[in-house]
Parts: structure tokens; C-alpha cells; sequence
């Protein structure tokens, strides 16, 4: 099934959105080539990138880095390029599979399962659900997590990450899977930071309240002012830390982008400046952009059709769930309701995130995957607690 969701990725960025420099799946493939055929050349040119020992910075960008699209992007002020450790990966799979694309695509969609078996096994020991299949099938074939889980993308590593990341929390006290969970934490701070900006407070908030059994929405509000008053000190300064100004750089990018290649799916949001006022501002239209886009009149084309049928089902299920339960008075234990409090926090967080800086529907519903695979847990747990205590 997941081999099939890569051959549908593949045919709809070659039947659809046809120009390849601009495709999605096959940017970080075809700026791997170059660092492929450099370890023919010169092999110790091709470790020395892979290994960030590149320093002579002029060599390197003459020789290498300008014939890349991706190696280097518009983001000058961000704390880190997102695409390098994708370019250097694919370099590696290259050897291996003798730059067949399939084969790295293969890899990357092997990744994104065993990160889903990996959530799957970890919550299921965790809780131990009464329809555990029910958990897993809507997890592996939820439509968005199916697809943006199937090709040669960054959502493959998050999803593997996330998965390492829980089976961490759950079988802890022991050194590998405390290394696991560092390894984990790594790759979503370097392949996506802004997912990294909103799972380690969650995180913190769910290993505090663990340890605490303190009420979870207690400690994620004292971490949100805290977080508030980090911002707000770092707005004050002029440097390349300072998170207003990378936020407002790339919402500009990504407005002159989306202007740019006329993507046909582009809406209109709040412009941010580098200042507190201007991001609070945002923050409403980003918390609707973010939950509940793509809206009837931005559908262009049936596959936009697909996330607003999802969004409905879900939001539906949630409602009706939500309100199940107070009726029925079902009381849920601490545990789940740490992991549903902090799954929210992390959710939301990353939706407003994404809802206040992605103007283009394509790409908010692909970085929307990692707060719908735990929209999907949220969802599996409400069920469980209802269908363990009907009559509570």
C-alpha cells in the first residue's frame, strides 16, 4: 500500500505539476547527483560535504553548490538550511542503489512506515487499545499522512522521528532508547525546525507532567508565558536570532514565491511584521487558516478536494466524540490525558505556525501531515476512553 501511495506521488508530479526543478519529490534528488558524481571525481570533496567539513566556502559554492537549486535557499536569516541533510542522504543512497530513484524513494517510504509502526507499537503498549487495528489502519492510510509520507520528502524523516520519539518515552530507562530519542530530536531540528519550535515545549509539558502528575493544562500554560516572554526578549534584539524577523523573512519568501510561479492555490494572509503586536495580530486568521483551510471557495482542482473532506471528517469526529463523553460523563485517566493536552498543545501550536507564514493551499496541507497524524491519535484515544467506559 505504501509502495502505491509513492507511485501515485510519482504520477502526479509528472502528469500535473510537470516542471521538475519546482517538484517537491525530486528537488533533493537531483541536487544529490552532484554530490554523487563528485565521489568519482574527487572523493574527498564528496566526505568533506557529507561530513560538513566543507569550510572553504567560494571552492565549494564554484564547484558544487551552484549547480543546486535547493542546496542554499532565500531563508539567509534561519537558523539552518532544511534541505542539506535530504541532499546528503540521497548522496549516500545513490551509492548504494546506483542513483535509481525508486530505490531512494523506497527508503524514504520504508522510513515513514517504520516511523508509523513505531507510534503504532509505543501507543498500544502505552494504552492498550480495545480496537488496536482501528489505530493503525488510520494511521498508515489516513489520506494526507498516506501520500506526504510516500516520497523522497521531508515528512518521511518526521514521521520516523515522532515515532522514535514515543517509543522513547514509553520504554525508557534504558541508554539505546535514550539515544533514540536524541537522534529523534536532531533530525526534526535539522530537517524541519519550525516542527521542533513546537513538539520540544510539548514535550517538556508531557515529561513534566509525567514525572508530576501535575494537571497538564497547568503546566502548558506556565511554559506558552514563558515561551511569550522568550519571544518577546529576542524580538527586542537585532541579530539573526531574533524569531519576529526570521518569521516576517519567510513569509515574505514564501508570498514572492507563490507570486512567482503563479501556483494557482495562493490566498491571502495577514502580513507579519518583525514586531510582537504584528504577530499577535496574525495569530486568529493564522489559528483558522491553520485548523480549518483549504475553505470551499479555495478548491481549484479535485486533489485540493481531498484535505477539505478530511478536515471535516475530523473535526466532526473530534465534536462528536468530545460531546460523547461529557454526556456520558466518561472520566479520563491521567496518562491519556497528558498525551491528548500536550498532542493539542503541539497541534496548535503548529497549526497557527503554518497558518500565519503559508499563503499557497498545496503547501499548507502538506506541512499540516505531523499535527494531522496526531489529530488522528487524539481521535483513536477519545474513541478507546468511550468505547472502554460506555456507561460512565
Amino acid at each position: 500500500m505504501k509502495l502505491s501511495g509513492g507511485l501515485i506521488l510519482y504520477y502526479i508530479y509528472t502528469q500535473y505539476y510537470t516542471q521538475r526543478h519546482t517538484a517537491d519529490i525530486f528537488k533533493y534528488y537531483d541536487d544529490s547527483l552532484v554530490l554523487y558524481h563528485s565521489f568519482f571525481k574527487n572523493p574527498i570533496d564528496f566526505f568533506k560535504i557529507i561530513l560538513g567539513l566543507d569550510f572553504n566556502r567560494e571552492y565549494f559554492s564554484f564547484n558544487y553548490y551552484m549547480e543546486m537549486n535547493n542546496w542554499d535557499t532565500s531563508y539567509k536569516n534561519s537558523l539552518m538550511n532544511e534541505s542539506r541533510l535530504l541532499i546528503k542522504i540521497n548522496a549516500i543512497l545513490n551509492l548504494i542503489g546506483f542513483k535509481n530513484y525508486f530505490f531512494n524513494s523506497i527508503t524514504f517510504i520504508l522510513m515513514g512506515f517504520v516511523g508509523e509502526v513505531l507510534i503504532f507499537k509505543s501507543l498500544i503498549k502505552k494504552f492498550e487499545f480495545k480496537y488496536p487495528k482501528f489505530l493503525f489502519w488510520s494511521i498508515v492510510l489516513f489520506p494526507s499522512v498516506f501520500l506526504w509520507s510516500s516520497g523522497i520528502l521531508k515528512e518521511p524523516m518526521i514521521i520516523f522521528s515522532f515515532g522514535l520519539i514515543l517509543n522513547s518515552l514509553i520504554l525508557k530507562r534504558k541508554w539505546a532508547y535514550i539515544s533514540s530519542f536524541i537522534v529523534a530530536i536532531l533530525i526534526i531540528f535539522k530537517v524541519k525546525f519550525y516542527i521542533f519550535i513546537c513538539v520540544f515545549p510539548a514535550l517538556i509539558s508531557y515529561i513534566i507532567s509525567e514525572k508530576t502528575k501535575l494537571n497538564p493544562p497547568r503546566i502548558i500554560f506556565t511554559i506558552c508565558v514563558i515561551m511569550a516572554a522568550i519571544i518577546f526578549a529576542l524580538g527586542k534584539m537585532n541579530n539573526n536570532y531574533n524569531p519576529l524577523k526570521i518569521l516576517s523573512q519567510k513569509q515574505n519568501d514564501f508570498i514572492t514565491l507563490s507570486e512567482l510561479f503563479d501556483t494557482g492555490s495562493a490566498y491571502k494572509i495577514t502580513p507579519i511584521e518583525p514586531n510582537i503586536t504584528s504577530l499577535l495580530k496574525a495569530i486568529p486568521k493564522g489559528l483558522i487558516n491553520g485548523f480549518f483551510r483549504p475553505f470551499p471557495n479555495n478548491i481549484n482542482n479535485l486533489l485540493q478536494l481531498f484535505p477539505l473532506i478530511e478536515n471535516l471528517l475530523l473535526y466532526l469526529m473530534i465534536t462528536y466524540l468530545f460531546f460523547k463523553m461529557i454526556l456520558l460523563k466518561i472520566k479520563i485517566n491521567q496518562d491519556v490525558k497528558n498525551i491528548l493536552w500536550n498532542s493539542l498543545f503541539f497541534i496548535t501550536m503548529l497549526f497557527i505556525l503554518i497558518g500565519i507564514s503559508t499563503p499557497v493551499i498545496g503547501a499548507l496541507v502538506r506541512y499540516k501531515v505531523p499535527g494531522l497524524l496526531f489529530l488522528i491519535i487524539v481521535i483513536n484515544l477519545m474513541y478507546d476512553q468511550f468505547k472502554k467506559h460506555p456507561t460512565k
